[in-house]
C-alpha cells in the first residue's frame, strides 16, 4: 500500500473536500464559504491525503497565543477506508501544529463514532474530557488531546 502525498489543500481542492465531507451529519459539514475561508485564514492549516485524488482531509485551528492546535476537522473517503490515510493525515497534522510551536492537538469527537475514536487512540490521543449535548442532535462529544513531542527541524 502506498502511503497518500500529504500537502496543503488550495482552492481547486474545494469540490472534493465538501464531497468527503457529506459523509458527515448534515449539521456537522462545513459549508463551501467556510472551507474556502478556511483555506485563506492564517489561523488554519488546510492538509488533503493525494492519491491522484483527493482521498483524506484534515483541518487545524489556532488562536493567537495558545499553543493547542484544534484538529477541527478530519476525513477520508469511504472507498480508502483501511489505508492508512486518517493515520498519514494525523502525523501531518502533529508536523504542522509543531511547526507552529504548538505543545497540544486538541479535538472533539461524536461519543458514537467508535472508528474515529479507535483511530485517535491509537495515533496517542487520550480523553480528557466531555462536552454534554455538544452537537446540534444534542448527541455528546469526547474530548480527546495528544501532547505533542516535536522535533526542531535543522534550519542549516
Amino acid at each position: 500500500m502506498n502511503q497518500p502525498d500529504i500537502r496543503r489543500a488550495t482552492s481547486e481542492d474545494v469540490a472534493q473536500i465538501l464531497a468527503l465531507e457529506s459523509n458527515f451529519e448534515e449539521n456537522d459539514r462545513l459549508s463551501r464559504d467556510s472551507l474556502r475561508r478556511l483555506l485563506r485564514v492564517p489561523s488554519a492549516d488546510c492538509l488533503v491525503a493525494d492519491s491522484g485524488r483527493v482521498t483524506g482531509a484534515a483541518i487545524l485551528l489556532y488562536r493567537k497565543g495558545v499553543q493547542t492546535a484544534r484538529l477541527y476537522s478530519i476525513s477520508v473517503s469511504v472507498d480508502a477506508g483501511g489505508q492508512g490515510i486518517g493515520r498519514a493525515l494525523i502525523a501531518a497534522a502533529k508536523q504542522v501544529a509543531c511547526d507552529r510551536d504548538c505543545l497540544r492537538l486538541r479535538l472533539e469527537v461524536r461519543k458514537s463514532n467508535a472508528r474515529a475514536i479507535s483511530l485517535y487512540e491509537r495515533t496517542g490521543f487520550k480523553v480528557i474530557g466531555r462536552k454534554d449535548h455538544y452537537y446540534d442532535d444534542g448527541e455528546d462529544a469526547l474530548i480527546m488531546q495528544l501532547d505533542l513531542t516535536c522535533q526542531k527541524k535543522d534550519k542549516s
